[in-house]
């Protein structure tokens, strides 16, 4: 059965092959993990005047802005750690928009380092996430997740206990 393709998906692909394999399978990390809570309060907790939490078919969009020109999407993060990763799910969301004739534009936030990030989709952008949506398609149709492959994310995971016990 194909899988549909969402925001946490691609978010999760462009950090670890595995990652996205697991949450394409629906499995998913404890809830309680600290570092999820974190996130989780992070988003609760700042921006409290925007509009947050625009759900959309395959889109949970953290916060929606406004400016004169243009609609805004943010996607807010606890560190710059994995700016590619939410650059694409950024990337996913203005695409699925544009699809329905919402021209917008985004921004990464990232309250605790005082950071925003503007964001463009440029062709070149859209491009990769095409390659990446067919290769994840073809990722989630695959039986067995990938291998371990350590990276930095790893002790950060909600999964580490999962790939690693």
């Amino acid at each position: 059965m194909p899988i549909q393709i969402t925001g946490n998906l691609v978010n999760a692909y462009y950090l670890c092959k595995r990652k996205f394999w697991l949450y394409a399978h629906q499995f998913n990390p404890d809830p309680e993990n600290d570092l999820l809570l974190l996130g989780k309060i992070i988003s609760e907790e700042t921006y409290s005047r925007e509009k947050k939490e625009v759900l959309l078919e395959g889109m949970k969009i953290d916060l929606l802005k406004r400016n004169d020109e243009n609609i805004i999407v943010c996607e807010i993060k606890k560190s710059s750690k994995s700016l590619l990763s939410a650059k694409m799910q950024l990337a996913y969301y203005i695409k699925r928009l544009k699809e329905f004739g919402i021209h917008a534009k985004g921004e990464i936030l990232i309250p605790k380092e005082n950071k925003k990030l503007n964001f463009e989709l440029t062709p070149e952008i859209e491009e990769e996430l095409e390659k990446g949506i067919e290769e994840m398609k073809r990722l989630s149709e695959v039986e067995l997740p990938p291998p371990v492959k350590k990276t930095s994310y790893c002790k950060n995971c909600g999964f580490s206990d999962f790939c690693f016990a």
